[in-house]
């Protein structure tokens, strides 16, 4: 059962067992559901005078295979256009790379295997389709096409599915269709790695999950200033050492799996449905591997990491021996005419989160904008052997300062309370009673009785993932993830919740909350990061971190009313009602030629989204209007005493936040957010570049919304409805 891979025999007195943390807040174990493979009898197909034989079609599409070497096209019947898995003949007779970088780029897929034995048990390989030593068997089932590809020499074998849907087709890599009964082992698999690949000089470009969304476009030659575009969804994984060394690069992590093509007049957008917690998404340029640019889901079957012999040696480099036993498929959807573009894939995207249960109801109307007010109670510091806490707003002073905001003229406030456990979460696994310094329970539950007369919510902040390993009565040996080596990982004292524990921590924290009418909270790190926990019972994989953090906000949703997370990956839109810091820029990758506002146009009008704080912004001017452009809505973190009082505290972060410099500009900031607030509940239907600094954003109902950096203005242009 996979929930054994969270249970640990050691429990310290007082710890829930972590299965009964689940049951009792409702939470399902996580179920990792596995494809059945389609009928073994083989299709012999005749292939026509272009290589290709007819697989299967419906109204919209035809699924087109060659025999020779199993390459797949798809006809959009009504677009009259032809898409292919890989370059044509003359396209190849043309290219000047060689060997197995010439091979891949004419085959289906490239999988990449490493050995079991010997020393060089880190060094990969590649086949694909062309190998000679490969064989491929076709059948076909009710919607689509199963190729079995079998390599006796390696000991290898998986099967690629190709299912037609309404909106285009599905390619499938079912885990019960892998075997490797050799000394050979997958690492790694790519996709349709070449799948609607093109040359320098085309019209369109690829799309990436860069931050909001980023665009390549297809100009010249630039393999010498970049090795591509290669990042994992939702991040690096945590528990491998490796990746820190990798991570020296500041970039954002990919928040949805997703990725696509525009050539022309024609697109498709391709979401990785199933296995996309553990994948990597692609994007070559011209240089490298071939002349030809080209997006596509990598498939992480096996990580290398950091292995420690003994506290003496030197780390040394091997390969994860388990596989990661997980159905990967990625969803294919075409696009064409005006919808051929990023808005369009986006409209996309959130029609496939719909379809499948993954996004919320949209929103209603609001007479005027919400504004998130964020309140630092306070925080502890340690020094000279002791702990203390430093108040920076009591309950009492955080009821004057909303009363002064509606003063000002902001009709509608969200309130966020930070640090207000005990010791301002000293010990975050022993959060009460609330800390006595900002009123204790008592002023909490005036503080917020008085917010209810005022129709005001009040969420609390709190972190129930990362535990300091001298601050915690919990075991890291019970409730800490382990890495691939078997080993709690610790990084400089802290170590990373499991999240059964995380949920049997928060199940405490809300039920408490509850009695005195705390209406939400925020999450910190549950929508932003995702991991593996290799607990020696079994391999917990970042899906089942996925399902968990999914079933926690939706019972914390159902129980408050209401949940927060920061960042807002996509297996959080479901059961959220505010997404805290979305990305709204770019990773200044070189890669990427434009940054565009694809997740903005996929959430708006279905949850409410901020970015940097008003008074904490790098570039004040650029980000409000950024905000503006994207949809925005506007959020201030706030406190009641002065900001270099707070440095002792050490809440550096904090460096301009005193309430009473910024009472003021926060009324005049907040009426310029409420000219929009008549599309809160919209959908975004286009986005577009109308000058090098001036954009235009439009919503459903015809509102435009032109934002000028050059002149640092913005105008609403009320549309047909208003």
């Amino acid at each position: 059962m996979v929930v054994a891979a969270f249970l640990f025999f050691f429990l310290r007195e007082g710890e829930t067992p972590l299965d009964v943390a689940l049951a009792r807040a409702g939470i399902p174990e996580p179920v990792n559901e596995r494809a059945s493979l389609y009928s073994d009898e083989e299709w012999k197909p005749t292939a026509g005078a272009d290589g290709y034989a007819l697989a299967v079609e419906n109204d919209a599409y035809a699924l087109y295979v060659r025999p020779d070497n199993t390459q797949i096209a798809l006809a959009d019947k009504k677009a009259g256009y032809r898409w292919t898995s890989n370059p044509t003949q003359e396209q190849i007779a043309e290219e000047t790379v060689k060997g197995q970088l010439l091979t891949n780029l004419q085959s289906p897929f490239v999988l990449t295997y490493v050995t079991t034995e010997g020393k060089d048990q880190t060094n990969r390989k590649a086949v694909d389709a062309l190998d000679k030593n490969l064989k491929a068997k076709l059948s076909r089932f009710a919607n689509g096409l199963q190729v079995t590809y079998a390599h006796a020499e390696l000991g290898l074998t998986f099967s690629l599915e190709y299912e037609l849907t309404e909106e285009g087709f599905k390619a499938r890599i079912p885990t019960n269709g892998i075997k490797e009964e050799g000394k050979f082992v997958i690492f790694s698999l790519d996709v349709l790695p070449f799948f609607g690949a093109a040359k320098i000089g085309e019209d369109g470009y690829l799309f990436v999950p860069d931050g909001p969304g980023g665009l390549i476009r297809f100009k010249g030659d630039r393999a010498n200033i970049s090795k591509g575009y290669i990042h994992q969804v939702y991040g690096l994984e945590p528990t491998n050492m490796i990746n820190f060394q990798r991570s020296g690069e500041r970039r954002e992590d990919i928040s949805y799996p997703v990725f696509g093509v525009k050539r022309g007049d024609q697109a498709f957008v391709a979401m990785i449905s199933k296995g996309g917690d553990s994948s990597n998404i692609a994007a070559m340029p011209p240089g490298i591997k071939s002349s030809f640019y080209n997006v596509f889901a990598n498939q992480i079957y096996r990580e290398d990491y950091l292995f420690m012999r003994s506290r003496e040696s030197t780390p040394v480099k091997a390969v994860q021996k388990k596989r990661l036993e997980t159905d990967r498929e990625i969803e294919y959807r075409f696009l064409n005419g005006d919808k051929a573009d990023y808005v369009g894939m986006a409209d996309a995207y959130r029609d496939y989160l719909s379809d499948n249960g993954k996004l919320g109801e949209p929103l209603e109307p609001v007479k005027n904008i919400p504004l998130y007010l964020k309140v630092m109670g306070g925080t502890f510091n340690e020094a000279f052997g002791r702990v203390q806490y430093f108040p920076a707003t009591t309950f009492d002073q955080a009821t004057d300062m909303v009363k002064g905001l509606q003063e000002r003229g902001v009709d509608n406030i969200e309130v966020i309370y930070y640090g207000w456990q005990n010791m301002g979460g000293y010990r975050l696994d022993d959060r009460f009673p609330i800390e006595k310094k900002l009123g204790g329970t008592a002023g909490a539950k005036a503080f917020i009785d008085e917010m209810k007369k005022r129709d005001i919510g009040v969420q609390f902040y709190d972190d129930f993932v990362w535990l300091n390993t001298a601050n915690t009565g919990l075991s890291p040996k019970s409730s800490g993830i382990r890495g691939v080596d078997g080993t709690v990982s610790v990084f400089e004292g802290w170590f990373l919740s499991k999240p059964a524990r995380t949920v049997d921590m928060a199940y405490q924290a809300v039920q408490k909350l509850k009695d005195i009418g705390v209406s939400g909270i925020l999450y910190d790190w549950i929508g932003e990061m995702v991991f593996h926990d290799y607990d020696p019972t079994a391999i917990a994989t970042r899906g089942d971190t996925v399902q968990i953090y999914s079933g926690l906000l939706d019972y914390t949703r159902k129980t408050l009313g209401w949940s927060g997370v920061y960042r807002g990956n996509d297996y959080t839109l479901a059961n959220i009602d505010y997404i805290m810091q979305m990305q709204y820029e770019s990773s200044f990758d070189f890669m990427i030629d434009e940054t565009v506002p694809f997740y903005p146009i996929v959430v708006h009008g279905y949850i409410p989204y901020s970015f940097n704080d008003g008074n904490l912004r790098n570039d004040v001017e650029a980000e409000f209007l950024k905000a503006i452009e994207y949809g925005a809505m506007p959020s201030f973190y706030l406190t009641h005493e002065e900001s270099r009082k707070l440095r002792d505290g050490g809440m550096y972060f904090l460096f301009n936040s005193q309430y009473e410099k910024w009472a003021d500009r926060i009324g005049v900031e907040y009426k310029q957010f409420d000219q929009l607030a008549h599309v809160f509940s919209q959908r975004i239907v286009d986005h577009e570049k109308l000058a090098e600094q001036r954009f235009a954003t439009t919503y459903e109902d015809g509102t435009r919304v032109v934002v000028d950096y050059g002149n640092l203005t913005f105008a609403v242009e009320k549309g047909a409805g208003m």
